[in-house]
């Protein structure tokens, strides 16, 4: 019997908020359900959770349910926490009280990210926007770390310090990527400044010309930009990062699958 192989984990992180975070998560979601992977929004943002405005919905059932019910053996299976936004894509939200985020046991962290492996494809995760024990412990264990940084200085050296941390321990499982579609001025910084201020290179990059105007009204009709039928031609250089971004990822699994 064939041995099933485990998903992939990603987690998105930028030290300030205002940088596109959670639209990028969402946006990779969409793209990795359009390439056929099934594929779970995990929102880590526990005192805030913006992913969840995708669901539009009462939440009743959310990471903090999922912790304290496997504290106190009630869990039975995963499906009963997460919410399905389309046939390939399913969110699990985090708590939309912030005094159940500040019970949550990080014990569990690593629990929920190895049992949500084994029944997606892709799992994308957004974080909050600073260095505490739940960032921590998502970014030692999922598979791949994705930066997201913009032409700001108190993103960029921060950015620095966090991969300064990474090399100091020798962990390399992160890539950087440059989100130009929030900024509407003239960049301060040149690639090549960016580079040497963060002291690593940059990945990917999704251009200035992939600002989205309406994105408020995308989100308030529950709508992910990079699955409206316009948005692959209109967009098409950022939408094929967002592949790529996928298919790096996603690539060790393709080799054993031939």
């Amino acid at each position: 019997m064939a041995v099933k192989i485990k998903g992939k984990t990603i987690c998105l992180y930028a030290p300030k908020g205002g940088v596109g975070k959670t639209v990028l998560a969402l946006n990779l979601a969409g793209v990795s359900s359009t390439m056929g992977y099934k594929t779970l929004l995990l929102d880590f943002d526990m005192h805030t959770g913006n992913l969840c405005t995708l669901i539009n919905e009462d939440i009743n059932k959310s990471i903090y349910h999922l912790t304290d019910d496997l504290l106190n053996n009630r869990y039975k299976k995963l499906e009963d926490y997460v919410y399905k936004y389309n046939e390939n894509i399913d969110v699990l939200c985090a708590p939309k009280d912030p005094r159940q985020g500040n019970k949550i046991t990080s014990k569990y962290l690593k629990v929920i990210i190895d049992k949500v492996k084994r029944d997606y494809d892709l799992v994308i995760i957004d974080t909050e926007s600073s260095m505490n024990e739940v960032n921590i412990i998502t970014m030692d264990t999922v598979d791949e770390n994705l930066f997201i940084i913009d032409n700001d200085l108190f993103t960029l050296k921060n950015t620095r310090n966090i991969l300064n941390i990474f090399n100091d321990i020798n962990k390399d499982n992160f890539r950087v990527l440059l989100n130009s579609s929030i900024d509407f001025k003239t960049p301060y910084f040149s690639n090549s400044d960016i580079k040497k201020i963060i002291g690593a290179n940059i990945d990917y990059s999704i251009s200035k010309t992939s600002y989205i105007k309406d994105i408020t009204s995308y989100l308030y009709e529950c709508k992910i930009p990079s699955l409206v039928s316009a948005y692959p031609k209109k967009y098409k250089t950022d939408y094929n990062t967002l592949k790529l971004i996928i298919n790096d990822l996603k690539g060790e699994d393709k080799d054993e699958e031939k």
